[in-house]
């Protein structure tokens, strides 16, 4: 629930999938000269409130003693939409992998089999998201210099985000009166 929360989302998702498919996973724009030899790209193309649990009051652990009171936290919900794409590896050897739907399926397994996420402040759903291929035509057409590719869409929600701590000054140890008389102000004669 901190300003990290969307990186930390970001963080787990990317862990979970490279130890799903045994290599590393790109976070970023499905472009094949960024993406280079990995099998899958994690893509945040969308990150939007989520207006069910924008006026809801968001409760948190006071502390780390379970039997403390939760409080009220200001923050805000979110729901993040990451693109999977799936890249050919070519590389040599045994290493080759000429089936980029075998690497989909093993993401797709894994994010089932454990569809939450719960690192630090961040509790969240990850859930497949229906997407119509003219949907999925609008997000491949943002990305110029790339050609398409098989891809998933995943939502990951609610991802809440701290509002920043109001900055408070030091605490007042002493106030000091000072009488005095008020007067009127001055009036401009030349002017009436």
């Amino acid at each position: 629930m901190s300003a990290d929360a969307i990186a930390v989302a970001t963080a787990e998702l990317q862990d979970r999938l490279a130890a799903a498919i045994g290599a590393p996973v790109y976070v970023g724009p499905p472009i094949v000269d960024d993406v280079v030899d990995r099998k899958l790209s994690l893509f945040l193309f969308h990150v939007v409130v989520n207006q069910a649990l924008r006026n809801e009051r968001h409760l948190v652990a006071s502390s780390n003693d379970p039997h403390d009171p939760l409080v009220e936290a200001e923050a805000l919900p979110l729901d993040l939409r990451f693109l999977l794409s799936v890249f050919r590896s070519n590389g040599p050897g045994p290493a080759a992998d000429p089936d980029e739907l075998v690497t989909l399926g093993l993401a797709v397994q894994a994010l089932h089999a454990s569809p939450t996420i719960n690192v630090g402040s961040v509790a969240a759903r990850v859930t497949p998201e229906p997407y119509p291929m003219e949907e999925l035509s609008r997000i491949w057409g943002l990305l110029p210099r790339a050609s398409y590719r098989t891809s998933m869409v995943y939502l990951v929600s609610p991802v809440y985000v701290a509002l920043a701590p109001a900055f408070s000054g030091a605490p007042v140890r002493r106030r000091t009166l000072r009488p005095g008389a008020l007067s009127e102000p001055e009036i401009d004669a030349v002017g009436s």
